[in-house]
């Protein structure tokens, strides 16, 4: 995907793109939104795409996607019961009882976290106003984030967009593996909390109202 964005580097179109695919990417997790902002971002570097319009175009993709998968949450969410992703709600739906609208947040950060944390935002009716606020900054932040690796991969390796996305990728993963290493170990220190909840799913929704 990456190789027929770069013949739109100057055209318009290209932020509507980003737009759809970063929306898509919420609700249907297998689009891939980050390596396209982190290549996109790589060739910001050199001047083109526009950075801000990238960046807008990234939240404006992140918050409608978030929208659409908390309305599918709150009419199928319960199906998911099989695979990762369901592994990802039940977590989920843990974290927003113990940190509400903020698990957003971290979740937009994390495999299947997007989703899942959306999704259950919807099944377990998270109040609108406090679910667009917390996707709102969760799109910012990734959107910093993702294009910040991009032009960080841009600059290190100028005059080859392929070399700079993939250090940016590299980079984020690596990123990624630290923190669930530290969080692996934070699980297993003596003393750890336990991280598993006897609220059922309606009184937490019950709790916020």
């Amino acid at each position: 995907m990456l190789d027929h964005l770069l013949g739109l580097t100057s055209s318009p179109w290209l932020y509507l793109i980003v737009l759809v695919v970063v929306a898509v990417d919420g609700f249907i997790p297998v689009v891939p939104s980050e390596t396209v902002v982190i290549g996109l971002g790589a060739l910001s570097a050199n001047g083109s795409p526009n950075v801000v319009a990238l960046a807008a175009a990234v939240v404006a993709g992140s918050m409608i996607g978030d929208r659409i998968s908390y309305g599918l949450g709150g009419r199928a969410g319960g199906r998911m019961t099989t695979g990762k992703l369901a592994t990802a709600k039940d977590k989920a739906q843990r974290a927003l009882r113990r940190h509400d609208g903020a698990a957003i947040l971290v979740g937009r950060f994390l495999p299947y976290g997007r989703t899942a944390t959306t999704l259950t935002s919807g099944s377990m009716a998270l109040p609108m106003g406090r679910f667009r606020l917390f996707t709102a900054l969760a799109g910012t932040a990734w959107a910093i984030y993702t294009i910040g690796l991009g032009r960080l991969g841009g600059a290190a390796f100028a005059g080859s967009p392929l070399l700079g996305t993939i250090a940016g990728l590299a980079f984020g993963m690596s990123l990624a593996g630290v923190c669930a290493l530290v969080e692996k170990r934070r699980r297993g220190a003596p003393g750890a909390k336990s991280d598993r909840y006897d609220l059922p799913e309606r009184s937490a929704a019950a709790a916020w109202k």
